[in-house]
């Protein structure tokens, strides 16, 4: 009887019959997962209006690849599950070839969105500084998934395999959106103050024929620093520009313009800083005006800019930015005003009990568009915008706007209420379109969303003012 059955596991072994007594008595085991031969994970980042999100992971491996489907892996990013919605061979940046690759790319559903930004989002927040950074360490995880197989040059990965890397620099990090855009820094004449800036021009405007309008955008608090990603990617930035689905850009295309120059600077602490050290916003109760450290060196940052772009029309430069930009916003008006053609500021952070009478007077005749939202929990409205608006209408201002909305709700969220300091999701997403009837407003009282009843875009105003 034994002879028999050692007979028949021989037989089995000869077919290729594959069970437990015929692997083991052919002198193969199954050894459980292995580890991938691969070498490195990059994430692909893109800026939505919460903020950034990995969209797509491309894997290097050490040999060719074959037989992917976007049901061959489970995803990890963060921690997170990832739907796939695609894998396929590419090249190093995640661009799709014919044939086999050493790198695979897989497209990943977008996270889950909450009221503070996306799950699984590659940046951190960093308490004492008060800013965003990129995370650390993002790790992401493959695993090949049940029932599925792939190969990588001779070697075939089966179920539960894997692949872990951590990603821990911009080595390991792709930002289309934004390697579209010309990254330096700026250093001030006294040497003291130096500020990231990027730049970005529409195509062909060099040959349109004509001179173009800059856009320049100051960012928030949370993103300020040295790294000018944080800034475009922390607020939608590249809403700006013809990198996104949804952008302003068409409202410059006029009369044969091929759009705007669009220009961020970023602060390596926040705008509304004295002193530069980044320990306490000056945004206490006072007398006299808000300072800020970097306001010459802005300013410098700006100027130097300009006179470097023979292609920038000079009387057509707008100022705006959100928050803490938003702030010096308002304070590159009382100190600068007359070199801009118009100011865009949202849920801006200067105190109006910090702006005097001389102050009002000195600004009124400014082309000046606010935005807000009037939940906002962060910047109330009552202590900022509301009363400056005010005083503005009754020293005569005829070219102040202001729009409120009752709160944030998103567009690329599918109907997501956001905190309600984010306003500046409207701006980029040129949403945008009515505005208070000053008629109507006799005090901060009536400046309410139900008075924005008039019909203007925002961006097409902004596009419309000259010097």
């Amino acid at each position: 009887m034994k002879g028999k059955k050692l007979m028949l596991t021989a037989a089995m072994c000869a077919l290729g019959v594959t069970c437990a007594l015929s692997l083991a008595a052919c002198g193969e085991k199954d050894t459980g997962p292995v580890k991938l031969d691969a070498e490195k994970t990059s994430i692909v980042v893109s800026g939505y209006e919460w903020g950034p999100a990995v969209n797509s992971v491309v894997v290097k491996f050490k040999e060719k690849v074959s037989g992917i489907s976007k049901d061959t892996f489970k995803v990890t990013t963060a921690g997170k599950t990832r739907a796939v919605n695609a894998a396929y061979c590419s090249d190093a940046n995640g661009k799709k070839v014919d044939g086999e690759s050493e790198y695979v790319t897989l497209d990943l559903a977008r996270p889950k969105i909450t009221a503070y930004g996306a799950e699984a989002s590659p940046f951190s927040y960093d308490q004492k500084m008060k800013r965003n950074e990129w995370a650390a360490k993002y790790t992401v995880k493959l695993t090949v998934a049940a029932g599925q197989t792939f190969k990588a040059g001779k070697t075939k990965y089966k179920e539960k395999d894997y692949f872990s890397y951590d990603v821990t620099s911009a080595a390991d990090r792709l930002v289309p959106q934004t390697a579209t855009w010309d990254k330096d820094t700026y250093t001030h004449a006294d040497g003291n103050v130096s500020l990231s800036r990027a730049a970005w021009s529409p195509e062909g405007a060099t040959t349109d024929g004509g001179k173009n309008p800059l856009i320049i955008w100051l960012h928030g608090m949370g993103e300020g620093g040295t790294d000018i990603d944080i800034d475009l990617l922390g607020n939608e930035v590249t809403g700006l520009t013809t990198d996104n689905e949804v952008n302003v850009q068409h409202h410059f295309k006029t009369n044969g313009s091929a759009g705007a120059y669009v220009l961020a600077v970023q602060t390596p602490t926040w705008w509304m800083d004295a002193d530069g050290k980044g320990e306490e916003l000056n945004n206490t109760e006072g007398t006299g005006p808000q300072t800020s450290f970097y306001t010459e060196a802005l300013f410098g940052a700006i100027t130097d800019y300009v006179n470097s772009n023979s292609d920038i029309d000079t009387n057509r430069i707008y100022l705006g930015g959100c928050s803490n930009g938003g702030y010096m916003t308002m304070n590159m008006m009382f100190t600068h005003g007359d070199y801009f053609a118009a100011y865009y500021p949202i849920c801006e952070g200067y105190l109006d009990s910090r702006i005097s009478d001389d102050m009002i007077t000195q600004i009124k005749d400014y082309n000046i568009w606010f935005l807000f939202s009037a939940d906002d929990p962060t910047v109330p409205p009552n202590d900022y915008a509301r009363p400056t608006y005010i005083r503005l209408l009754n020293a005569g201002a005829a070219n102040c706007n202001m729009t409120i909305s009752a709160n944030v709700m998103g567009k690329d969220s599918e109907g997501t209420k956001y905190d309600g300091h984010w306003s500046w999701i409207y701006a980029f997403n040129d949403e945008v379109k009515t505005k208070i009837d000053n008629s109507k407003v006799s005090s901060a009282a009536d400046l309410v969303p139900a008075n924005c009843t008039l019909s203007e875009n925002m961006w097409s105003w902004i596009a419309s003012k000259t010097k």
